[in-house]
């Protein structure tokens, strides 16, 4: 049985299986709806627990898990992480009883404790390697969140108008995971892709040349997604998801070449390679046709963001328990989880042009999601509480490491 040790350094054990749980709260909501168990429904209910708490959790357990070893600096604290989980929960709490505010401050807290954690392990790393370039996006993601869910709260309380409303709801429902996956997938995608990016050996002065100009044009693309918020609240909404399709779609074709299929046919790969596409075309379907913009957002988050989730998830417990060899197989739970999700996203679809059945093809989407989420999570329970010998460990992941950071972009 794995030790609190071995939870604050690997603390995806925890918040993976949390996060299911939070997903399975979110989803329901609409199946119990339709079959009557409940009488009242609220979109933005559900909408804050599968961004705040579900994909939320996701995304800390993974980055306080792998930003300690890429900076070879110390793992979570006892109260980093007891903080973090105790935000989660009282967020939820919030959430469940309707104090929206409270809500968002716990998930500003979550951000800020994100900033600060992450802050402390670079500026004192023992590792003379820079984080990757790609990594700026998850300081802009930190900022989406923040930001937006600051005007939501300005706005619930009347201090500025709807329009902040209007502006901090995209920010923090898409800006936030938009700029993780930018992010963190925009490193890591092509490489479990199997991407054979140009290498050179540059100097020291024409690497960090190198890594100057690639941080700019990040920065760049995420002040012109930053100002798609602001046109989609302005009314500009075809203009605002054109802007942002692009920016998304240029962000991955440069960091993941995702328009090449991928060279490595695990199924977990192929996962992560079919979520940017969906991400990508989600965004592209609501500037033709944006009057169905909620419905078709389902693309980017069940077929993007929960893929990717389910995937990356799929291999980081793999790989962590000592079972990094079934992840070459055609694993039941992909393909559970893979039918579920694209089941859940068709019905989902269906009920945008099928209004008189609307609720009742939301309660079968759930139903598909809930499917998906018990399966996932009845495989990896078993495995949560494994790891290798040690020394076993260690060397697998100085491996992995060393594949992640063997190529050096050219541009």
């Amino acid at each position: 049985m794995i030790r609190w040790g071995g939870l604050r350094r690997e603390p995806f054990r925890i918040f993976f299986p949390l996060g299911i749980c939070f997903s399975l709260l979110g989803v329901s909501h609409w199946l119990f709806y339709a079959i009557g168990v409940t009488h009242t429904y609220s979109g933005f209910y559900h909408a804050t627990i599968q961004v705040g708490s579900y994909m939320a959790c996701f995304v800390f357990g993974f980055l306080l898990t792998a930003l300690p070893r890429f900076a070879s600096a110390p793992p979570a604290t006892t109260t980093e992480l007891l903080t973090i989980i105790g935000l989660f929960m009282v967020q939820l709490l919030c959430v469940s009883w309707g104090r929206w505010i409270f809500a968002e401050l716990c998930f500003i807290g979550l951000l800020v404790m994100l900033a600060i954690f992450a802050g402390r392990r670079f500026a004192g790393r023992s590792s003379s390697v820079g984080p990757p370039t790609e990594f700026v996006w998850i300081l802009v993601s930190l900022l989406f969140g923040v930001s937006g869910t600051a005007l939501l709260i300005l706005g619930q309380l009347g201090v500025l108008g709807l329009w902040a409303l209007a502006m901090g709801r995209p920010m923090v429902q898409q800006g936030f995971l938009l700029s993780i996956v930018m992010g963190v997938g925009g490193f890591m995608a092509p490489r479990l892709m199997g991407r054979g990016f140009p290498t050179v050996t540059p100097t020291l002065e024409e690497a960090r040349r190198i890594r100057q100009r690639r941080t700019r044009l990040h920065m760049l693309a995420a002040v012109v997604l930053g100002s798609t918020f602001w046109m989609e609240q302005a009314g500009a909404m075809r203009v605002a998801y054109l802007v942002r399709a692009l920016v998304v779609t240029a962000e991955l074709a440069w960091t993941t070449q995702f328009y090449r299929p991928a060279k490595v046919a695990d199924l977990y790969v192929r996962f992560v390679w079919i979520s940017l596409w969906m991400i990508v075309a989600g965004l592209w379907l609501i500037v033709l046709v944006p009057a169905h913009r909620v419905a078709l957002l389902h693309i980017v988050f069940l077929g993007g963001f929960s893929v990717m989730a389910f995937a990356v998830g799929t291999m980081v417990v793999l790989s962590h328990s000592g079972q990094a060899p079934l992840l070459r197989r055609p694993l039941w739970v992909l393909r559970l989880t893979g039918t579920m999700l694209a089941a859940a996203l068709a019905f989902r679809l269906a009920a945008d042009v099928l209004p008189h059945q609307f609720f009742a093809l939301l309660g079968i989407a759930a139903a598909c999601w809930i499917i998906a989420g018990m399966g996932w999570l009845m495989f990896v329970a078993p495995r949560l509480g494994q790891q290798p010998a040690a020394d076993e460990f260690e060397r697998l992941h100085a491996e992995a490491k060393q594949r992640l950071l063997n190529t050096t972009p050219v541009c």
